[in-house]
C-alpha cells in the first residue's frame, strides 16, 4: 500500500481519511475502525499484514471491523448548506492549507469546506465530486469517500482553524456510491471533548439518502 504525495494532509504526511480508507479496504466489514498511530509516509511502499499498516517494523496504523451506530441529523437544504459554507472560517485561517481533503489552495482536491448552519449545532457544505478525483467512471472510489468524511469532522472541533488537530481514530462506513458531477450535502457535528481529545461525526448525503457516515477522535497538537 502506498499513499501518493497528492493525497497529503498535514505537510509531508498522508491525509488521515484517505489513508484510513485505503487500509480499510483490507478489512471485510461494512464499518471499519482505523487507528492512526504515526504520520502516514508519502510515496513509500508499505506492507499490510493482519490489519496493520507497516513501514518496516513500525506500525503506522491498524484497522479492525466495527459497528457504527450513528444517527445522522436531518439534512438541511442545499441553499442552507451553501449559505453556511459561504461563511466558513477555515477558508482564511486553515491549519493545513494544502490538505487534499479541505485545503483551500488545492484545485485537485476535495475542497470540503463547511460552515455553521444558522440555528443548528451542525456544520454543512455542498460537494460536487469532480472527474479529476480517483473514480470508477461513475462514482469516486471508497478512499475518497473516507477523505470527504474525515476533513468535515475536524471543522466544528476547531471552528476558528486552530488549535490544529490531527486524526487519531476514525470509524467509517460507505453505504451508497458518491456519484460524479452530482451535488452532495456534507454534514458534521461535534460530539464532545476530553482533555486534548475531541469527538465528532460526519455524513455525506446524496440524492438517495446517506452515502457514508463516520465518527472521529481528534487529538490536539496545538
Amino acid at each position: 500500500m502506498k499513499v501518493g504525495s497528492r493525497f497529503n494532509g498535514p505537510p509531508g504526511s498522508g491525509n488521515g481519511g484517505y489513508s484510513a480508507g485505503l487500509l480499510a479496504a483490507h478489512v471485510d466489514s461494512p464499518a471499519v475502525s482505523v487507528r492512526l498511530r504515526k504520520p502516514v509516509p508519502l510515496d513509500r511502499e508499505m506492507q499490510v499484514r493482519d490489519g496493520q499498516l507497516l513501514d518496516g517494523d513500525v506500525v503506522v496504523a491498524s484497522a479492525e471491523p466495527a459497528v457504527l451506530d450513528l444517527e445522522v441529523p436531518p439534512a438541511p437544504t442545499f441553499d442552507q448548506a451553501r449559505e453556511a459554507a459561504a461563511k466558513v472560517p477555515w477558508r482564511d485561517r486553515h491549519p493545513f492549507p494544502t490538505c487534499f481533503g479541505c485545503g483551500p489552495g488545492r484545485e485537485d482536491g476535495i475542497g470540503a469546506l463547511l460552515g455553521p448552519l444558522d440555528g443548528r449545532a451542525e456544520w454543512a457544505g455542498v460537494w460536487r465530486p469532480a472527474g479529476a478525483l480517483p473514480n470508477d467512471g461513475a462514482a469516486v472510489l471508497p478512499e475518497i469517500v473516507w477523505a470527504a468524511l474525515d476533513c468535515p469532522s475536524a471543522q466544528p472541533v476547531a471552528p476558528d482553524g486552530g488549535p490544529a488537530f490531527v486524526l487519531g481514530t476514525f470509524v467509517a462506513q460507505v453505504e451508497q456510491p458518491v456519484e460524479l458531477g452530482v451535488d452532495h450535502l456534507l454534514l458534521a457535528w461535534e460530539l464532545g471533548r476530553e482533555g486534548r481529545k475531541a469527538y465528532s461525526a460526519s455524513a455525506i448525503i446524496g440524492p438517495h439518502g446517506v452515502c457514508g457516515r463516520a465518527r472521529a477522535v481528534w487529538v490536539s497538537i496545538g
